[in-house]
């Protein structure tokens, strides 16, 4: 279960494109941070998280924020400021067979595409080709089709998918989409012969509800709607850390923005982040942590900070330490208050401070020594 949402330079107060990802999975899933390089390639297939396709000559380099055991990635910025996002759909086309997975899709566009347009074109050239399948959870056997938020510099696409259909509309101002299809017959292009309801059409409506989608989606697209015109970082931020259900949440609800497992509930948020898009400059604000309302949102220019492909231990090691903290703030409400104090003074600093070599460094040095103090 996620949530995903973009503001366009009209609905942003610096004219900036702004996009931003919670990912739910399982809670002791790692969700890790990943650098991959820009590559040539001589070898003629690549092999995904189960199959292999056709390669390209040459991939674009990216950030990726993944499931350590996944090819693909839950979400990601590439070096020309693309930035995909999916999220989980259940419809009558879902197939167990396995083939390309959503998260396989989004390192896919990543790799492949310059504009966000491109990225669409990507995805649905390869989606008519191989379609959809495969067991995409951790330990239960989940699987789901996708939709996708897709962003540059300069535009935005919705893309939702039903085994091999789609239909896609380009955003011209905030949209949001969670684990429900958000698109009837308002889209402006699709696979199909005739307009349909494309929701009505291929949903499957029970597990839809299950998973809350389209009531999570209601939360988050009525919140940008109403900060329009004067949407920040923190903005984006303050959304991904909702909670809903209230006196419940602790024990677990689909029905939040900020996922907590428990209870019946075996999800949980395992990653966020935030890109900003403007003048050619891609600025990330990444957890690496799971429960974005107990952790810090961290600066990530392009290159900076995160592993290669070949150190997933590493990378999980990274993610596993935060997840530690978070789970000894969870149970000492005294201790997580005094570190969202100071939590929120770091994160105030990081928003306001210009960005170089020797900022980044520094700030990434505190949010250390800050994760080291509260887990003594």
């Amino acid at each position: 279960m996620c949530d995903t949402m973009v503001a366009l330079q009209n609905a942003t107060v610096d004219g900036s494109i702004i996009f931003a990802k919670n990912s739910d999975r399982e809670p002791n899933e790692p969700h890790i941070g990943i650098y991959i390089e820009r590559k040539k390639h001589q070898e003629k297939k690549v092999k995904c998280t189960y199959i292999e396709i056709e390669q390209v000559p040459e991939t674009y380099s990216c950030i990726l924020f993944k499931p350590s055991w996944i090819w693909g990635a839950e979400m990601g910025v590439n070096e020309y400021g693309v930035v995909v996002g999916n999220e989980a759909v259940f419809t009558k086309l879902i197939s167990k067979e396995e083939s390309l997975i959503g998260m396989d899709y989004v390192r896919l566009a990543l790799e492949r595409s310059k504009t966000a347009k491109e990225a669409v074109d990507t995805i649905i050239k390869l989606l008519e080709k191989y379609g959809q399948g495969g067991k995409c959870g951790y330990s239960k056997n989940l699987y789901y089709d996708n939709s996708y938020l897709i962003a540059d510099f300069n535009e935005a696409y919705v893309l939702e998918t039903a085994g091999k259909e789609w239909v896609y509309k380009e955003i011209k101002d905030v949209y949001s989409i969670s684990n429900s299809i958000t698109l009837k017959d308002n889209y402006d292009n699709s696979s199909l012969s005739e307009k349909i309801n494309f929701k009505e059409t291929f949903e499957k409506k029970f597990l839809s509800k299950i998973a809350s989608g389209d009531f999570r989606r209601n939360i988050t697209y009525n919140k940008l709607k109403n900060l329009s015109g004067k949407i920040d970082v923190k903005d984006m931020i303050e959304i991904l850390r909702i909670h809903t259900d209230s006196k419940n949440f602790i024990n677990g609800s689909l029905k939040s923005i900020c996922m907590h497992s428990g209870s019946l509930i075996s999800s949980e948020t395992t990653g966020s982040f935030v890109v900003k898009l403007k003048d050619g400059v891609i600025k990330i604000y990444a957890t690496l942590s799971s429960r974005p309302c107990s952790s810090i949102f961290k600066p990530l220019a392009f290159n900076n900070f995160l592993y290669a492909e070949d150190e997933v231990q590493s990378a999980v090691n990274y993610w596993s330490k935060r997840k530690k903290l978070v789970e000894k703030l969870s149970k000492n409400s005294e201790l997580k208050k005094k570190f969202i104090q100071e939590r929120d003074k770091l994160e105030n600093e990081i928003l306001n401070t210009e960005w170089n070599e020797k900022s980044l460094i520094e700030l990434w040095d505190k949010e250390d020594m800050l994760i080291n103090e509260f887990l003594l």
